[in-house]
């Protein structure tokens, strides 16, 4: 619904939008935010080799995160998780910045049409969180985790259980977790279809 929405926007349509997403949160530091990761190139960066992979892919995955996670936040507290638990401003944070990253370490080449590396990027949830840190801005402990959890932290619990009940206990992060994966899926069916 949104999100099929939101695909058909323009560039500049996303990068207002993210943009206004950021401001929206009135943190302390959200415009260093926004000129750290505008110097990156995060708004031209592909999202991935695999997914959204053109000029743009990466806020494109970013805010599709964020509508996602809006909606899983919404079902969660018809659940009857506190809203507390997963404020409005850290889904904002956590679901535009958890790949923030690959802002300097993929880009797209027009002419061959095709994303690439420009620089090896191990361990992108780390790099995510300490790439926002360079900016000024500070993160939650809870925006932290879920964007260190963001691929469902099997780098840090083996044990499947074990990780349910991390992400039971912690929705910000199952959130993120659970949208990322959800944006991924459908860039993939998209891509299929053509």
């Amino acid at each position: 619904m949104k999100t099929h929405m939101h695909v058909h926007k323009t560039l500049e349509q996303k990068i207002d939008e993210c943009v206004a997403l950021l401001r929206s949160t009135n943190r302390d530091k959200i415009e260093d935010l926004i000129k750290y990761i505008t110097r990156m190139g995060y708004f031209e960066a592909p999202g991935s080799l695999k997914h959204h992979r053109f000029v743009g892919g990466l806020v494109s995955h970013s805010l599709e995160t964020y509508h996602k996670a809006l909606q899983l936040r919404e079902t969660k507290i018809q659940e009857g998780f506190d809203p507390s638990e997963m404020p409005a401003d850290s889904i904002i944070i956590a679901a535009l910045m958890h790949d923030v990253c690959k802002a300097d370490v993929l880009r797209f080449n027009l002419e061959k049409r095709k994303a690439y590396v420009c620089k090896g990027y191990k361990g992108h949830s780390e790099r995510s969180v300490r790439q926002v840190g360079y900016s000024g801005f500070v993160l939650t402990p809870a925006e932290e985790d879920a964007i260190l959890w963001h691929m469902g932290g099997k780098k840090r619990e083996s044990d499947k259980q074990k990780r349910n009940e991390y992400f039971k206990a912690n929705p910000l992060s199952y959130i993120i977790y659970k949208a990322d994966k959800e944006s991924i899926g459908e860039a993939k069916r998209r891509h299929h279809r053509h």
